[in-house]
């Protein structure tokens, strides 16, 4: 569910020379700016969402926005009853401000979505105990039962992500956590219980951690772990805001730390599973950053995985992998920096093709007074800053995005782009909205679909409706209907799941590419469905967003095209091969099973997703 790519006409502004697109972002981000300084005042207080004592705030809708019904709140109904335990009330400890993370996991096999959500704790300290997970196994009725007791995700630290797939190939789905304290690795013994092998593993990680990936770095059939590490924090530092009141630290006010890659050794003869630290090797360890969130893919076309690694207000990198050997070339490749050539708090992540051209774009969430960026993706892997062409970029100026999703919601064969929001330091322009802790931090979520080449932003009632500090978004199709569904957190405050009610515009598909001999999905695979003038390509990387694991599905929205020609995969053991599969009938799941399709062929360059 993290990137579709559809075959339409491309918006005139995207047909200009470049020197002519980099002057008119230009002129236009500095009209902007200059509103902004004028309006900072007026703006910044008026329409803050009211905090009551003890409840959620409301978000007041502003006219210019469209209301439409697409979400449904239905946390109460289904029985998700998870408050994330955010440490001692009144603490600026930074991870407080970070966390928590979610995901869409099937924990006991039964092929029925699960919830899986990331807990705090009750002290900030890497030597802190308790449960760091809560699991809710969903039943025959779409409701949720707690099944955390049982799951028994027990460890040290304060949480902060997850990771979710089957790192030994037996069938079932494991668990990685990252925290503020030692990383743990859970395997899943098939019915849901969960057992910590991360020390008999070789997996040791230290540092503060944030986001994680399980992805295959050597092609060899076993996923990886890449870890993102965040600033060398130690607790108790005082941090104050313009005004002289305490307040969250940022990342200038500490180091960096190396990122960490775990290689996986497959299992033992005696069925343990053993990685290596590879950290030093990819050269990824040489180089301290402040990072929060990472996609791994194949950003050059030559049919091994690299990584691109979002960095908090420093450059972000881009490891271009030559033969396990890493290189950075985020600056060589345009997305080190946005157009002003500036480093951003760069948070959330996600894939999609946005602009239309058939090439894959990066899409990153960023503090307020930074525009959510876009750096639009050419057929070799070089990207251009095209934020000031699309709205999202000034309606995101005075949010602080973290969770991030680009699906189509309603089945128009479009992506459309959705924002979970929540501040991490107070705006001294913004009135007192309310008497909560987390009342200054509070901000609503962003719908934006897709109209015309660019996106609209909508109020929904629901997932756009209550302001609170949201962190982690996950999508999972939980109730089956070809419609994707969001799991939300928010910090110190229950976590949400909201329905996706849309009224579909067209057929849908939801495909799993399976490797039937290592009995899982195949992450990373790249789906392409191919109709008589449009083509999508999903690729599965359910580690974007934020914090987050998406359901490791392709889900196609097929708008007013009614038949499709072909369906083919790109499978990450072999990605300069492509298999074609039998056109499936549409409005339904499916697996597609490595080998089993129709024919192969080799891919060419035009074919790269």
């Amino acid at each position: 569910m993290t990137q579709a790519t559809i075959s339409k006409p491309m918006p005139d502004c995207r047909e200009q020379r470049p020197s002519e697109m980099r002057r008119g972002c230009l002129d236009e981000c500095r009209s902007l700016v200059f509103f902004l300084i004028l309006s900072v005042p007026f703006i910044s207080g008026c329409d803050a969402p009211r905090i009551e004592s003890g409840g959620s705030p409301e978000f007041q809708p502003s006219t210019q926005l469209k209301s439409m019904k697409i979400f449904v709140d239905v946390t109460d109904e289904t029985g998700l009853s998870f408050v994330h335990k955010d440490g001692p009330s009144k603490s600026y400890e930074i991870p407080r401000a970070i966390g928590s993370g979610c995901g869409w996991i099937d924990a006991n096999g039964d092929q029925l979505l699960d919830i899986l959500i990331v807990d705090g704790g009750k002290e900030v300290d890497p030597g802190n105990t308790g449960t760091l997970a809560a699991l809710y196994l969903q039943t025959e009725d779409g409701k949720f039962r707690n099944f955390t007791t049982e799951a028994g995700f027990l460890g040290t630290g304060y949480g902060m992500g997850l990771a979710i797939g089957d790192i030994d190939n037996d069938g079932d789905q494991d668990v990685y956590l990252t925290k503020y304290g030692p990383d743990q690795l859970f395997l899943n013994d098939g019915t849901g219980r969960f057992t910590d092998v991360a020390r008999q593993a070789g997996i040791e990680n230290l540092y503060w951690s944030t986001a994680v990936a399980m992805t295959d770095l050597n092609r060899d059939g076993w996923l990886d772990l890449v870890v993102a590490n965040y600033v060398d924090y130690f607790p108790g530092t005082f941090c104050g805001d313009a005004a002289g009141r305490q307040e969250f630290g940022g990342p200038a006010d500490f180091s960096g730390t190396p990122n960490r890659v775990f290689m996986n050794l497959g299992r033992a003869p005696d069925g343990t599973v053993r990685f290596e630290d590879h950290s030093a090797q990819t050269g990824l360890a040489a180089v301290p950053s402040k990072s929060l969130g990472l996609v791994c893919r194949d950003f050059d076309a030559d049919g091994d995985t690299d990584i691109f690694v979002a960095n908090d207000a420093e450059p972000n990198q881009l490891w271009i992998q030559n033969a396990g050997a890493f290189t950075d070339e985020a600056f060589l490749r345009g997305v080190a920096v946005n157009r002003f050539g500036e480093p951003e708090g760069n948070m959330g992540t996600v894939m999609g093709d946005f602009t239309g051209d058939l090439h894959p774009d990066l899409l990153v969430t960023h503090l307020s007074g930074e525009m959510n960026t876009l750096w639009q993706g050419d057929s070799n892997g070089y990207f251009s800053d095209q934020t000031s062409h699309f709205q999202f970029g000034k309606a995101g100026l005075a949010q602080t995005g973290f969770g991030i999703v680009a699906a189509d919601v309603d089945c128009n064969g479009r992506l459309d782009i959705l924002v979970a929001n929540g501040k991490v330091n107070r705006d001294l322009y913004r009135l007192a909205s309310g008497t909560g802790f987390w009342a200054d931090y509070a901000e609503r979520n962003q719908i934006f679909l897709e109209d015309a080449g660019d996106f609209l932003e909508v109020n929904d009632g629901a997932f756009t409706e209550h302001a609170e500090v949201w962190r982690a978004l996950a999508a999972g199709d939980y109730d089956r209907d070809g419609d994707p569904d969001l799991l939300v957190t928010s910090i110190g405050r229950p976590a949400r799941l909201y329905r996706n009610d849309a009224k579909k515009k067209g057929h849908w598909l939801c495909v799993q590419p399976l490797d039937a001999g290592r009995q899982r999905v195949a992450y990373g695979a790249a789906v392409t469905v191919i109709a008589e003038n449009h083509s999508w390509t999903v690729e599965i990387l359910p580690h974007t967003s934020f914090l987050s694991s998406h359901e490791p599905v392709a889900h196609f929205g097929f708008g007013d095209v009614a038949t499709i020609k072909s369906v083919e995969v790109i499978w990450p053991e072999d990605a300069m091969m492509v298999e074609e599969f039998p056109v499936p009938q549409l409005d339904r799941r499916i697996e597609l099973i490595r080998g089993n399709g129709l024919r192969r062929r080799s891919r060419v360059l035009e074919e790269t997703p």
